[in-house]
């Protein structure tokens, strides 16, 4: 007991439990004696989350919780707010200050940019904030949209902010959505502001709806991150071409002197994500940012004006950026967006890149990509092929029978317009899959017409040998997926041949098999079984609606229900009923009722769409 004492009389041992501690646990410690109450008080405030609008307001105006957070704001570390605490903050700490002013140990300066501010009739006249000035974490989404309280332009509310922001030096992330970013005064004080947080790693900035911003805009924010920085994004579009804004002579930032974009090496940047440029970056642009980036490891490749200009930048890369493990493309944009990011595979380090993602992809060079693929089989531990269009055979099998190192792997065809996705359940079956190490498996797939069984007044079925052999290889998949003792989550999406239909009528098209066991004294097929090894599956998605399901493909009965509760203890969601299901007042089938009753915790439908 003393040595537990001596524990929560040293603050920096109290603060090393944060981690491994809820805002539930805290609460329970601080409730035990006074001992614990003194010692966890600075953890319950460490993580302060307020980003809800009414969540603001209800604080802002409920007196002992605003005394509460008033005298606890030194112990706030991270914060994740939005623009009714943001503005009321500010006019608190403003009355504070005029309160104070000769109080204070460092005087804290209102810059000459910072808009006029007054107490609104929704705002408390008492209102008063002392500095919060401990952040090292910062979470903020801009709205002008005020549910109430005073009333500013973005551009009032971005300045405010970085007032906010500055009071904060020691920031090592800072992430701002609804930034008023088309506007030169507030592009120049973003720019100050972040160039004097000398200990930001993260960096986050994105425009209100993403707004579209001048080609100036990028340079002008990452070029002025101070060298600690190890991760920013940008985003947003750009629209225009290259321009820098001036000085005008209104400005109110004029005694602080124009914006000057200096080209120096970021030595520790790692991650690079810079606006979407749908005309595409010109060689030389994009080129000039990345030649001062050369730790760079993960970038979102953005999309460039032609083929040539995708081979200069690679050229570039091959030469100034030799770590680059991580290749993401969000949005394709012209057809040279392929073309220059395979260009780019080729050249990387052979076995480097780790992690491949392509939304949209649309496969129209697949030698080179299979090849690209191939040049990095060992180290590749993560595809995505979100929002596919077109994916050939051999492309999605080069993957499952080469890319030894594979953890993650995912083909997702369209949404709401057909895709064409090449794999078959004989192509799947062909080879023998070396990608053992996989944890989260999505595939969109053909299997084929199952209804061609003859089931007598008994219900004992009769097959052709075309529905054996169909049924052999739905045993060989079954095989394949069950060898995978590492998967935590399997999506299979099933395709529709009959009708052409898109993949988002997956839930319509049932997975034959892959979740009934068989009952031989009838002569139906099924394997569960042989995923029985599959002890770490948390999620299982795809087509495996129980209102798709057939007699022929096979029905969910208390048999399964009894070995989905017996064999798959990590599961806690799967696709058996629609999406939100759970949410909803209908009732499920009583099969499911019963694996509801066996496994409270397993949550009977997904919530993405």
């Amino acid at each position: 007991m003393a040595a537990c004492t001596t524990f929560f009389h040293i603050p920096e041992l109290v603060a090393s439990l944060a981690p491994f501690l809820d805002s539930q646990d805290v609460a329970h410690l601080l409730k035990t004696n006074r001992l614990l109450s003194h010692a966890c008080a600075p953890l319950f405030w460490r993580d302060l989350d307020i980003h809800h609008p009414e969540t603001a307001l209800a604080l802002i105006h409920s007196p002992t919780p605003l005394q509460a957070l008033t005298e606890n704001l030194g112990n706030i570390r991270t914060l994740s707010t939005e623009t009714n605490f943001i503005s009321h903050y500010v006019i608190g700490l403003l009355a504070f200050l005029d309160s104070h002013l000769t109080s204070l140990s460092t005087p804290i300066l209102r810059p000459s940019w910072l808009p006029s501010l007054t107490t609104s009739k929704i705002c408390p006249a008492s209102l008063s904030f002392p500095p919060l000035n401990n952040l090292t974490r910062l979470y903020c989404s801009l709205s002008v949209n005020l549910p109430c309280g005073p009333s500013w332009s973005a551009d009032q509310l971005s300045l405010q902010l970085c007032w906010f922001v500055s009071l904060n030096p020691g920031l090592q992330e800072l992430s701002v959505d609804g930034l008023r970013l088309g506007d030169d005064l507030v592009l120049r004080v973003v720019a100050r502001t972040i160039s004097r947080l000398h200990r930001l790693k993260h960096l986050t900035l994105a425009p209100a709806y993403k707004a579209h911003v001048e080609h100036c805009v990028a340079e002008a924010l990452l070029f002025h991150c101070p060298k600690s920085i190890e991760s920013f994004t940008l985003d947003s579009e750009i629209v225009s071409g290259p321009t820098l804004p001036g000085l005008m002579p209104n400005d109110k930032d004029q005694d602080e002197g124009p914006v000057v974009v200096r080209m120096t090496p970021l030595l520790n940047l790692k991650e690079l994500r810079l606006p979407e440029h749908y005309a595409g970056y010109r060689a030389q642009d994009l080129c000039k940012i990345m030649e001062q980036c050369p730790a760079v490891e993960s970038w979102v490749v953005p999309c460039v004006a032609n083929e040539e200009a995708g081979q200069e930048v690679s050229d570039v890369l091959q030469r100034r950026c030799p770590k680059i493990r991580e290749l993401t493309i969000r949005a394709p944009g012209k057809e040279q967006h392929g073309p220059t990011v395979i260009s780019i595979m080729e050249k990387l380090p052979s076995q480097q890149l780790e992690v491949f993602c392509f939304k949209s992809y649309r496969e129209f060079l697949p030698d080179r990509m299979m090849m690209a693929l191939q040049r990095h089989s060992e180290s590749l531990r993560e595809i995505r092929f979100d929002n596919c269009c077109t994916i050939g055979r051999q492309t999605i099998l080069k993957i499952l029978t080469g890319c030894k190192a594979l953890e993650e792997f995912v083909v997702d065809g369209l949404a709401h317009f057909p895709s064409r996705v090449d794999l078959s359940l004989e192509d799947a079956v062909e080879f023998k899959w070396v990608t053992t190490r996989l944890r989260h498996l999505q595939l969109v797939m053909t299997f084929g017409d199952f209804e061609g069984g003859i089931v007598d007044p008994e219900g004992s079925f009769s097959w052709s040998e075309s529905d054996l052999h169909r049924w052999s290889l739905v045993e060989k998949f079954a095989l394949q997926i069950g060898s995978l003792r590492d998967l935590e989550v399997l999506d299979i999406r099933a395709l529709n041949v009959a009708t052409g239909s898109a993949v988002s009528r997956y839930h319509q098209v049932p997975v034959p098999g892959l979740l009934t066991l068989d009952d031989k004294s009838k002569n139906r097929f099924g394997f569960l079984d042989q995923l029985r090894g599959l002890h770490k599956l948390r999620e299982l998605g795809g087509s495996f609606r129980v209102s798709a399901m057939t007699p022929v493909t096979g029905t969910m009965g208390a048999r399964e229900v009894a070995w989905l509760s017996e064999n798959w203890s990590a599961l806690r969601t799967v696709e058996f009923l629609p999406h939100n299901h759970d949410l909803s007042n209908v009732s499920a089938p009583e099969c499911l009722q019963e694996l509801q009753r066996n496994r409270p915790v397993l949550r009977l439908s997904c919530s993405r769409m």
